[in-house]
């Protein structure tokens, strides 16, 4: 699939099958929160348009987890939700 010249929120929202959460700025956030985190900077940018270099840094747009793996369990770090990974215990 060819890139388009922008990016906006609702490319941000897309999901799919085995959406775990998304990461942003170093840390894993549960699908709600990641989407709202996404909202809000989508808001910043004027005209809500992005090119593709800011679309996919995950420090400047929350990125999606697909499939998620880890030896440790992960926490959403907006609201602590058990996202994937170890024991939910953990």
């Amino acid at each position: 699939m060819p890139r388009k010249d922008t990016y906006t929120l609702r490319d941000a929202l897309l999901g799919g099958p085995g959406l775990d959460g998304y990461a942003f700025n170093a840390d894993t956030y549960c699908v709600p929160c990641g989407q709202a985190i996404a909202r809000e900077v989508f808001d910043k940018y004027a005209g809500g348009q992005v090119d593709w270099l800011t679309f996919t840094d995950s420090e400047q747009i929350p990125q999606p987890i697909f499939f998620a793996e880890s030896d440790s369990a992960q926490h959403c770090g907006e609201c602590g939700e058990y996202l994937y990974g170890g024991s939910e215990d953990a």
